[in-house]
């Protein structure tokens, strides 16, 4: 980890070489997170039902709006 900013985001740079940051809000991060620290970070799909649920309120929030002005 970088740094913590003011607005309560915590900046990471990708390890080892550093010539990546991405900003995260601090509250995910372990309470005792300090500059300097290493973290292993993963994303995993395994939400599929909750991907499914979501698009099927897209395209029904989608067809009200298309309803509205058509």
């Amino acid at each position: 980890m970088d740094k913590f900013e003011d607005d309560g985001m915590a900046v990471l740079l990708l390890y080892p070489k550093g010539w990546r940051s991405f900003d995260v809000p601090r509250e995910l991060l372990p309470r005792e997170a300090q500059r300097g620290n290493v973290f292993e970070v993963s994303y995993a799909h395994d939400r599929r039902r909750e991907s499914e649920r979501m698009a099927a309120e897209i395209r029904r929030l989608m067809n009200e709006l298309l309803e509205r002005n058509g």
